[in-house]
């Protein structure tokens, strides 16, 4: 993967990458920080991508990893209207009531990222399992679980 692929490939999902930070460090300035960070990361270790066709799951983990290292740090929460200041990164509000729905239950790290890749992604289980490098019957399990945990929650009826 060249220069030019990469940076397409960034911005094709800048604004999935800023609401999955954001979903963790509910700061928007630690959420940038948290992208920035993670993009930087990924482009100086590309070449310890494997597979290519990984490269979303890949970065969405960096991110993950980056937010939760800065949340550690910070532990400082922001008001979910906030996200409406973010408009250089354009977020897609329903993205973001997605990702503050998914943080409120407590989801496992696992559990997050697959219902990021299904739902924000896009990805089937099957790809996902193959992606996270996860059998498939764990991610089916934790995904049923956690549409059953959702189906439950206040405020989403």
């Amino acid at each position: 993967m060249d220069k030019n692929e990469f940076s397409e490939r960034v911005q094709a999902r800048r604004k999935e990458l800023f609401a999955a930070a954001f979903s963790v460090v509910r700061n928007t300035e630690d959420a940038k920080d948290a992208v920035s960070e993670a993009v930087a990361s990924a482009w100086m270790n590309l070449a310890k991508l494997k597979d290519v066709t990984k490269f979303d799951a890949w970065l969405l983990k960096a991110v993950y990893n980056e937010a939760k290292d800065i949340y550690k740090k910070n532990r400082a929460y922001a008001d979910i209207n906030e996200l409406s200041e973010a408009f250089s990164y354009g977020a897609d509000m329903g993205n973001v009531e997605f990702f503050d729905v998914i943080s409120r239950c407590g989801f496992d790290k696992t559990t997050h990222q697959i219902l990021v890749m299904r739902f924000v992604y896009d990805y089937t289980l099957e790809q996902t399992a193959a992606d996270m490098e996860i059998p498939l019957s764990t991610v089916k399990t934790k995904y049923y679980r956690a549409l059953e945990k959702l189906s439950r929650t206040e405020g989403l009826r």
